[in-house]
């Protein structure tokens, strides 16, 4: 599904005064004390986002969000792991409920989807507009799931657009008519090999050349990846003879755009700019290529490009991929320990921290925790064990430090802040992270505490930074 909502009536006795655009939000009253953020994503590329507001939860369940805006825009509101789309159009008020659980019933550590419910969408409202795009969209594909490549889809897809065009006659909202158009444009792109090129030429007459690129706008730039997917690394002929050649003998973010600029596909600056720097993107993580001189590429992109929303995206880009490297300075974070002390990863620096990611629920992180005691005897002096719980209850978390007061290093809280696994680029547990003295990433992920099959142990580099850190001072005649 891409995107559903579920309508249900319940009555939150709230008022409202002004012209912002508001959002009335109940949710699951054990929720109570918790932080629930509205956030939007900065691109459509990293998928990295930044937090609008925040607010607290109170002892019904209620929050409350207050934002001014200008256009209709996505935004997420989120609890901890999980996270709900809504649509906003400006002088707006909402009243939603948020969910406790995700749509599927499946979890991973961050940004688990949930479906909103209204109580009532406004009239015209950008999020009825969705919910009933959305429908006519899933039930086409239902009913075409068998004639996908086929010539017969893009049969039954240009009856499906002439039935979307008499449903949403006289809209004149100008975010839904993009969302339909891109929406639309991306199943254009299923089509059989024999009819790509000249399908491919329609599209790009039709929906890109000289048309503006919202990079704000997720469906438009969701066609636009697709329509670009592989670009650099899947060229043919002498032109991709020539682009694979620049990547891998002799890098140069100009010769790229040379190359590509002659292709009619890529006359305009700002697509030849976005398709540029998100191929390079995906091409950091391909092993064929060396990371450092995609890096090197990235970093001349965003420095020689001309569109400067594709540059802030480059930047962005740049910034994931040497977030975590070593060298680099680790995301900050103040927490509470088991003695309800606040402790920031500042406080560590002078010594080794060997940071480790768990949850109660997670057995192979609770088993390790008597590793973690001998650990502590044996190199405690040189290295700061954290351990950080990702629990979604603190009194789970509370209670375990009350019967496990033999744990007697750092045992913090996450508190929630499932944007902190983010932060570190965290997707299971456990997981490890090692620090140098002077705070900055020296592993990650580190090793394992215990070896596991040819893995060897974090306890081997302890040895080496024990061994490094107890070695006699040595003093040289004429020097200090």
């Amino acid at each position: 599904m891409k995107y559903s909502v579920t309508l249900l009536l319940f009555i939150f006795g709230f008022t409202f005064s002004g012209f912002a655009t508001q959002i009335f939000g109940n949710t699951f009253q054990p929720f109570e004390g918790k932080t629930v953020n509205l956030i939007e994503y900065t691109d459509y590329v990293t998928l990295n986002y930044r937090i609008i507001q925040s607010t607290t939860i109170d002892s019904n369940g209620n929050f409350f969000f207050d934002h001014a805006i200008t256009e209709t825009q996505q935004a997420i509101i989120q609890i901890e792991y999980l996270i709900g789309i809504i649509y906003l159009d400006p002088n707006q008020v909402y009243y939603i409920k948020f969910p406790p659980k995700s749509e599927d019933g499946t979890y991973k550590l961050t940004r688990n989807n949930v479906n909103l419910i209204f109580d009532s969408i406004p009239l015209g409202d950008i999020n009825g507009l969705v919910l009933e795009f959305d429908r006519l969209y899933d039930q086409f594909l239902q009913d075409n799931r068998y004639n996908v490549g086929k010539k017969i889809f893009h049969s039954k897809l240009d009856t499906f657009k002439i039935k979307v065009q008499q449903q949403f006659q006289g809209v004149k909202n100008s975010y839904f008519k993009n969302y339909v158009r891109f929406s639309i444009a991306d199943l254009e792109l299923v089509t059989p090999s024999s009819h790509l090129k000249v399908n491919k030429l329609g599209l790009y007459n039709t929906h890109i050349i000289n048309k503006r690129v919202n990079t704000k706008h997720h469906s438009q730039m969701r066609f636009l990846l697709n329509f670009y997917e592989k670009t650099l690394n899947n060229q043919l002929g002498k032109v991709g003879a020539k682009i694979a050649k620049v990547l891998n003998e002799n890098p140069s973010y100009i010769a790229l755009d040379t190359l590509l600029k002659k292709d009619y596909f890529f006359k305009m600056n700002s697509i030849r700019e976005l398709v540029i720097t998100e191929n390079l993107y995906s091409l950091y993580y391909d092993p064929n290529y060396s990371p450092i001189e995609i890096l090197e590429l990235l970093k001349e992109a965003e420095r020689l490009g001309e569109d400067e929303e594709v540059r802030k995206i480059t930047r962005e880009i740049i910034k994931n991929i040497t977030k975590l490297v070593p060298g680099a300075t680790p995301p900050p974070f103040t927490l509470v320990n088991q003695h309800k002390e606040l402790v920031s990863i500042e406080d560590f620096k002078g010594k080794y921290v060997y940071i480790n990611f768990w949850a109660k629920w997670n057995k192979e992180s609770q088993a390790e925790m008597d590793v973690f005691m001998r650990l502590k005897k044996e190199y405690g002096d040189f290295v700061e064990l954290v351990s950080i719980n990702i629990d979604a209850s603190y009194k789970k978390y509370e209670l375990f430090c009350a019967a496990h007061p033999q744990y007697d290093w750092n045992m913090l809280y996450y508190g929630g802040n499932s944007n902190l696994l983010d932060q570190f680029n965290i997707f299971a547990i456990p997981h490890y992270i090692l620090l140098d003295k002077e705070g900055k990433i020296l592993q990650t992920p580190a090793a394992k505490p215990v070896p596991n099959g040819q893995n060897k142990s974090i306890e081997l580099l302890f040895f080496e930074i024990k061994k490094k850190e107890t070695q006699p001072r040595r003093f040289n005649i004429g020097t200090k």
